[in-house]
């Protein structure tokens, strides 16, 4: 029974290469995928014919369409140079502004043939959008996380200085001195009237020197609660 199918499998597949050559002559797409579906319906695995059905409706800007039918070529399993057909699906793609697979497919086209001029410029084209978007996206990432970081990160802490620290800066003009000399006196009436200062709050961020709208200088610009206070204090003069 096999050897009486294969003949007419044979005669199909010739009478459907006869519609694909006819289907290439003509010059109205319309006609030509009339031959071409006669060609698929005498074979429906016919490679040629359904790549070329894939052009037409790449043509046609059916791009979804194309790769249908570039698919089938692929999903045959049994075409030896898949190059053409990797690298029509890659073009398909990349007007679907699916970079990445179109990168993909003409990845593939490459490493299975021969130089081609067209599919090494069509990668470096891809390659460049490929990177440009995850580029862009790490930029924002990065902005995103910045942002977050100064929004999450608010010093809201009480450490003032010490009372000694705080009273030789009220007391004594000449700041600078004290930081290499410890000898100024200091009263206890001064260390009262500090201490009742920073018990009322009266000495926080609000009143410092590096305060400005909600953010501190000294702490290279970051957020501050206006009640809170660190080391680094010094009260407006």
């Amino acid at each position: 029974m096999n050897s009486k199918k294969e003949p007419a499998k044979r005669e199909m597949a010739v009478v459907s290469q006869k519609y694909v050559l006819m289907g290439d002559k003509e010059t109205d797409p319309g006609k030509k995928e009339h031959y071409y579906r006669m060609a698929l319906e005498m074979e429906p695995k016919n490679a040629s014919a359904l790549n070329k059905m894939g052009l037409l409706f790449y043509q046609k800007g059916d791009h979804r369409e194309a790769i249908r039918f570039f698919d089938a070529v692929i999903d045959l399993g049994k075409v030896h140079n898949l190059c053409p057909i990797y690298f029509n699906k890659s073009m398909a793609l990349k007007a679907l502004k699916e970079y990445e697979a179109a990168l993909n497919y003409i990845s593939k086209a490459l490493t299975c043939g021969s130089k081609n001029p067209q599919a090494e410029d069509l990668k470096k084209e891809l390659q460049d959008i490929v990177d440009e978007k995850y580029r862009r996206l790490a930029e924002r990432e990065k902005q995103a996380a910045y942002s977050t970081s100064k929004k999450e990160k608010r010093y809201s802490s009480w450490n003032p200085p010490a009372i000694s620290i705080l009273v030789n800066m009220i007391y004594y003009k000449d700041w600078n001195v004290y930081k290499h000399r410890r000898d100024f006196e200091i009263t206890d009436a001064q260390k009262e009237k500090v201490t009742a200062k920073l018990a009322s709050k009266e000495f926080c961020c609000a009143v410092c020197n590096f305060y400005r709208s909600g953010m501190c200088k000294k702490k290279q610009s970051m957020q501050v609660d206006a009640k809170a206070i660190c080391k680094a204090f010094q009260p407006c003069n």
